[in-house]
């Protein structure tokens, strides 16, 4: 239910309408909108929903040995269970991608939706979903992406990243995130919720940040 006004609560919601905009729109289903008008212009090919449709299954690690929704080791599927009733293509989830390919995504969303000399989104709507959504609030999410924490314990981002920092910790352990202000793209790929995702040691480890916060430092020494 829709109640205590003002209060952060996480959700796919607003992904999973958002990408029904899109379709309706551009006419379009996500997945074959994306293809056409961001990774074929940019040379991804190792980016996509749904990759088995295109790759062999040893080329993908697997995310979970799923023992309540699909009773099977789950690889080369989303893990997510609503983007799988999505039949894997959702706003919120699906999308697989090797470091390279995503890292490309990112350094377009730090150049304020350029690339290689291509524009691909308004540097303003970069700006829109990238910032806090809601200034002088405890929310520190932006409309799309996460942002740092100024409780560093909480934090997504690490220690030294600046308030312009942004990305996205997923929920099988993967990481991007961009800090405008260095110039810098950090890519983690993690499958930890394989072959559970009771394993938790990366987010009780600060793995993650730790490793972003020792990039950064070595920036400030050159």
């Amino acid at each position: 239910p829709v109640e205590n006004p003002g209060k952060y609560a996480y959700s796919d919601l607003g992904l999973i309408i958002l990408q029904r905009i899109i379709e309706k729109i551009t006419g379009d289903s996500i997945n074959v909108f994306v293809k056409e008008h961001f990774y074929k212009p940019m040379g991804l090919w190792r980016i996509t929903f749904n990759p088995l449709n295109d790759f062999k299954p040893s080329e993908i690690i697997p995310s979970e040995i799923d023992t309540i929704f699909r009773k099977q080791t789950v690889q080369g599927y989303v893990h997510d269970p609503a983007a799988a009733m999505f039949g894997g293509v959702s706003g919120h989830a699906g999308l697989f991608s090797n470091a390279q390919s995503l890292s490309v995504i990112m350094q377009m969303l730090m150049n304020g939706g350029s690339y290689n000399g291509k524009k691909y989104l308004k540097k303003e709507t970069v700006d829109l979903f990238t910032s806090q959504a809601f200034p002088g609030t405890s929310n520190r999410r932006g409309f799309l992406f996460d942002r740092p924490d100024s409780d560093i314990k909480n934090s997504p981002a690490a220690p030294s990243a600046s308030s312009f920092s942004f990305g996205h910790a997923g929920f099988t352990g993967t990481c991007a995130w961009v800090d405008p202000s260095k110039k810098l793209v950090y890519i983690f790929l993690s499958n930890r919720v394989y072959p559970s995702a009771a394993n938790n040691e990366l987010a009780k480890r600060n793995i993650r940040t730790e490793i972003m916060e020792i990039f950064i430092r070595s920036l400030k020494q050159d």
